[in-house]
């Protein structure tokens, strides 16, 4: 394999060439699941550090979180995917107060609607990092429009589908208290004290209902206690 930043640019550059933003060619999706290839399973510890150098660039620009999405939705690729999901998840904390609230929303909606479609198919490693995403943009978002406040209604749609996006769901709101109680990727401490403060008071108490709510179902045997749709 040749390695190189040029080479990497022209896969993932937002280029002229394209039809529309963020769109790769086929044999450019291609170089870049094989560039992924090589940094988790080639044994050649200087193939790994050289396909490292190339993908960092994929998180280098908030130009690139078209492509981000793009290897997301059309790689079927684990190791590609969960590039693509570090990548974004940076990008967006990146750009976060350069966003205008209704973009800020819609990549939440487009990360929680891609757990809903394809999270119960796709690999724990790569959906446990895209629950990441919705959190931290949850919380970044909390103070600034009351739609990211509605996140414990969105997440309860999980919770009454497949015992796979009941799981997905259980995942999606421990990673929240999680994300929400600590001061990563806060703000400042002022704003972090006032989101948990707030959270507290407005979406703690309903988690912690789903909580008991689910456990009672698990020991009354209402729910299967495995979740036999996950590859």
């Amino acid at each position: 394999l040749s390695f190189g930043s040029s080479a990497l640019a022209e896969c993932v550059r937002p280029g002229a060439r394209r039809r529309e933003r963020g769109v790769m060619e086929p044999s450019q999706l291609k170089q870049f699941e094989t560039y992924c290839a090589t940094l988790y399973t080639s044994p050649d510890a200087a193939d790994r550090s050289a396909a490292e150098a190339a993908l960092v660039q994929l998180s280098a620009s908030p130009e690139y979180i078209p492509q981000c999405q793009y290897v997301l939705d059309y790689s079927k690729y684990a190791y590609a995917q969960l590039v693509a999901a570090n990548a974004l998840k940076k990008l967006l904390i990146q750009s976060w107060n350069h966003l205008s609230q209704q973009h800020q929303l819609e990549f939440r909606n487009y990360t929680l609607s891609y757990l809903a479609q394809r999270g119960t198919s796709i690999e724990p490693f790569v959906s446990s990092n895209l629950i990441q995403i919705v959190a931290t943009l949850t919380k970044l978002g909390w103070t600034t429009g009351d739609e990211h406040k509605q996140i414990v209604a969105e997440v309860s749609k999980f919770l009454h589908a497949t015992t796979g996006h009941l799981v997905l769901g259980l995942q999606l709101l421990q990673q929240l208290v999680s994300e929400i109680n600590t001061s990563a990727n806060a703000r400042s401490l002022t704003l972090q004290r006032k989101v948990s403060a707030s959270f507290r008071d407005t979406a703690l108490f309903q988690i912690l209902q789903i909580a008991l709510r689910t456990l009672q179902q698990l020991a009354s045997s209402s729910i299967p206690a495995t979740n036999d749709e996950q590859p």
